[in-house]
C-alpha cells in the first residue's frame, strides 16, 4: 500500500473507484483538457483517455457534425461522487470561527473513509456539456476513423475541483472551498488554488489534488461510448432494428479487476484499443 506517495497505478485507481461508483470517467489531471467528440484510446496501465482528434475539428467529418453541435445543460452548485466504501458524515471541524472562510464556504464536508482504498471527486459548479444522443451518433457509425475508438460523449467542466484516494487507512477528511480568504499558514492545513478562492482540506494521509480558477478550466469527469460490436445471432433469426442509442454502448474498464494499489494480475503495459 502506499501512502502520501503515488504509485504506478494510482490513476488506473482512482478512475476505476469513481466509474464503478457512476459510470462516468474521472480525469486524473484535471487541468489536462478533454472536450465533446474528442475520439481515441485508453491507456491500459494509467486508465486515462488519449486523444488522437475531435469530430468537430476532423474536415472529413464536417458535413456530418454541422447541424448537430454540442449542446450545454444546466449547471448545477456541486458535484460529488464517491466510491462505495466512502459516507458523507457530519462536517467535523469545531469551532469553523477558528478558520476563516470555513463557515461561510459554498463547498463544504467531510466523508468517512473504511480501511479499503476509497475515492472522492468533488466538483464546484459543473457544466455538462453533451453530444446529441440520437442523430449524430448514428450518422457516425460508418466513419473508419473510429472503429474500435472511444467517443467523448459528455464533459462536465468546472472552475473549482478536489479530488482524493484514500491511503486505505479509517480516516474522516473535510474539504472546504474559501473564496477570497486566505488560512493562516500556522494552521494544520494544505491549501491549493487561486487568490479569488482555495481548497482547504484536512486529515487527508492519500493522494490529494485540487485548484481553483475564475474561469471553467478543469475537466474532472466525462462519459466514454464506442460502437457496439454485432451480436450472434441464430441463422433463421431476423436482424432487430437498430435505434440509435443502442448502436453505441457505453465504454467499460478495459483492465482486469484491481488490487487495493490498482494492479492487475497478468498486466502488460499496452493501449487497449480493440
Amino acid at each position: 500500500m502506499f501512502g502520501l506517495g503515488e504509485s504506478t497505478y494510482s490513476s488506473r485507481k482512482f478512475i476505476d473507484l469513481i466509474f464503478t461508483a457512476s459510470s462516468k470517467w474521472a480525469n486524473w489531471d484535471p487541468p489536462k483538457q478533454i472536450k465533446v467528440g474528442d475520439y481515441g484510446t485508453i491507456q491500459r496501465k494509467t486508465g486515462e483517455f488519449e486523444k488522437e482528434g475531435n469530430i468537430y475539428e476532423d474536415d472529413a467529418m464536417a458535413d456530418i457534425v454541422a447541424d448537430h453541435p454540442p449542446q450545454i445543460a444546466s449547471k448545477d452548485t456541486v458535484f460529488e461522487i464517491s466510491s462505495n466504501n466512502v459516507r458523507r458524515v457530519e462536517f467535523g471541524l469545531e469551532p469553523t470561527a477558528s478558520i476563516p472562510g470555513v463557515a461561510e464556504a459554498s463547498v463544504k464536508g467531510s466523508w468517512q473513509f473504511d480501511t479499503k482504498r476509497g475515492a472522492l471527486l468533488v466538483m464546484h459548479e459543473p457544466c455538462n456539456t453533451y453530444i446529441p444522443p440520437k442523430a449524430l451518433l448514428k450518422k457516425l457509425l460508418n466513419v473508419p476513423v473510429l472503429k474500435n475508438k472511444y467517443l467523448v460523449t459528455e464533459i462536465f467542466s468546472c472552475p473549482a475541483y478536489s479530488l482524493y484516494l484514500s491511503s486505505g487507512k479509517a480516516e474522516a477528511v473535510s474539504l472546504a472551498l474559501l473564496a477570497s480568504v486566505p488560512v493562516p499558514t500556522a494552521l494544520p492545513v494544505n491549501v491549493g488554488g487561486s487568490i479569488k478562492s482555495s481548497w482547504f482540506n484536512h486529515n487527508t494521509s492519500g493522494l490529494f489534488r485540487c485548484a481553483s480558477d475564475e474561469v471553467y478550466s478543469y475537466t474532472p469527469l466525462y462519459a466514454l461510448k464506442r460502437i457496439k460490436k454485432p451480436g450472434l445471432l441464430r441463422r433463421d433469426s431476423p436482424l432487430p432494428p437498430a435505434q440509435d442509442d443502442d448502436l453505441w454502448e457505453d465504454a467499460t474498464q478495459p483492465w482486469d479487476p484491481l488490487n487495493s494499489d490498482g494492479e492487475e494480475e497478468d498486466f502488460e503495459d499496452e493501449v487497449f484499443d480493440d
